[in-house]
């Protein structure tokens, strides 16, 4: 996966105490926990869901194995096979009891690491892998640089504390969601112990995460990760939990004790887990909008979404579907599953992915006979407008003629006769 979880959503989510995943959305506030500092993301969008104090660097003990393990699988096969580093623990540090030049693969030296947490495990790997040790280490900055963890920086495989050995909540977290990325140690973190073999030696080891197999509301449980512990640096987990095909990765740095780092991890996984679904955000061949057909059997074609597209998203969040690039008219004839443009699928307003949009049927194009009858329809009907405006014209210019003022009237046959003139005689 390596580079991708530092392009995903993370950029674009606030360092706030948790993500307000919309108003559509009903969830139980975040929980009150008692390590300093905290980190919660979901996996498949990298979205931060809940900090604590999340850029604050801390001592993150053996979590460190996190990267040693990441480095380690990107440069070497898991069949390999190493040879034991002359490695001499404190009697305070795990370790699997390796003798120097003892054989073993790289797939059980890593089982070794994240499981007991075993140093001389790590050690070898780091040795055997980078040519030397402060090579490796070397490396391991290299890959937390890359990844964006403007917060961490390594001075030994293994998590020995040093003030310039240090990581945040967030960095920690997103590490985490780096090595759930990747299908060995996704694997390997779920299981609750596993049979070693170094030539004729068995050696049966037991992962230390008593998190593990803790049901969550809804279904799903905790199926990860690392533990972590120094004097100095306190207690540290990394935990995660899959339901309904959404993972959240969390990360605690600090907790005073076992049995806080475990409540606290449990309690931000049981809670991030419901904050999302993974959905079906469109159906293939759901109806999206009509198109006109220019000189087809029909004047119009319905477009559908080519294929279906699932993704996670924010519970409660509306769906919406912007269509881009589809053209005004399509030409007859046109076939069915045509490309005519694409929808934009946004969830909440924020766009979740594009699928591209198709004719749902064929359309065939019209006969010349057919197109000729509706051509002269056309003409008729355009005549038909014409004379009508044209009655209606003359209609009005005879209604004005009539209402217009009478002349005044002169005499005609059956008007009474005029008086006769008086005549006067001479005398």
């Amino acid at each position: 996966m390596s580079r991708r979880l530092a392009s995903r959503a993370l950029t674009g989510a606030a360092l706030v105490g948790a993500l307000a995943v919309g108003p559509g959305t009903a969830t139980a506030a975040p929980p009150s926990i008692t390590a300093p500092a905290a980190a919660v993301i979901e996996t498949s969008t990298g979205t931060v869901v809940y900090t604590k104090n999340a850029q604050q660097e801390r001592g993150m003990a053996s979590t460190t194995k996190l990267m040693t393990a990441l480095v380690a699988l990107d440069r070497r096969p898991l069949d390999s096979v190493l040879t034991a580093a002359n490695y001499r623990p404190t009697a305070a540090e795990t370790r699997l009891g390796l003798h120097a030049g003892e054989r073993m693969t790289l797939a059980d030296l890593v089982r070794a690491m994240m499981l007991p947490s075993a140093n001389d495990a790590a050690q070898t790997v780091a040795q055997r892998t980078g040519g030397s040790v402060s090579r490796f280490v070397s490396l391991m900055n290299q890959r937390a640089k890359e990844e964006g963890l403007t917060h961490t920086r390594f001075t030994n495989p293994v998590g020995l504390d040093s003030s310039a050995h240090h990581t945040s909540a967030l960095d920690l977290a997103r590490m985490g969601a780096l090595a759930f990325d990747n299908p060995f140690l996704r694997q390997t973190v779920r299981r609750r112990s596993i049979t070693l073999t170094s030539g004729d030696m068995a050696r049966t080891i037991t992962n230390r995460n008593t998190t593990l197999g803790v049901k969550l509301p809804g279904g799903g449980q905790i199926n990860g990760m690392k533990t972590g512990h120094t004097n100095r640096s306190g207690y540290a987990l990394v935990g995660s939990a899959t339901r309904g095909g959404v993972s959240v990765v969390s990360a605690v740095l600090g907790d005073p004790s076992e049995a806080a780092r475990d409540a606290d991890t449990i309690k931000l996984l049981r809670w991030a887990s419901g904050l999302f679904q993974r959905k079906q955000v469109i159906r293939e061949r759901a109806q999206v909008q009509r198109i006109g057909v220019d000189g087809g059997k029909v004047d119009s074609v319905e477009l559908v979404a080519e294929q279906s597209l699932t993704r996670v998203v924010p519970r409660g969040e509306k769906i919406t579907l912007e269509p881009v690039g589809v053209p005004k008219l399509l030409q007859a004839p046109v076939a069915a599953g045509t490309k005519a443009g694409s929808a934009r699928v946004l969830v909440g307003g924020k766009l979740v992915g594009t699928v591209p949009l198709v004719t749902a049927a064929a359309v065939e194009k019209q006969s010349l006979p057919a197109a000729i009858v509706s051509g002269i329809g056309d003409h008729w009907q355009g005549g038909l407008v014409a004379l009508l405006l044209i009655l209606s014209g003359t209609l009005i210019l005879v209604r004005a003629r009539n209402t217009r003022t009478p002349a005044p009237r002169t005499a005609t046959q059956g008007s009474p006769p005029a008086e006769p003139a008086e005549r006067t005689t001479a005398p």
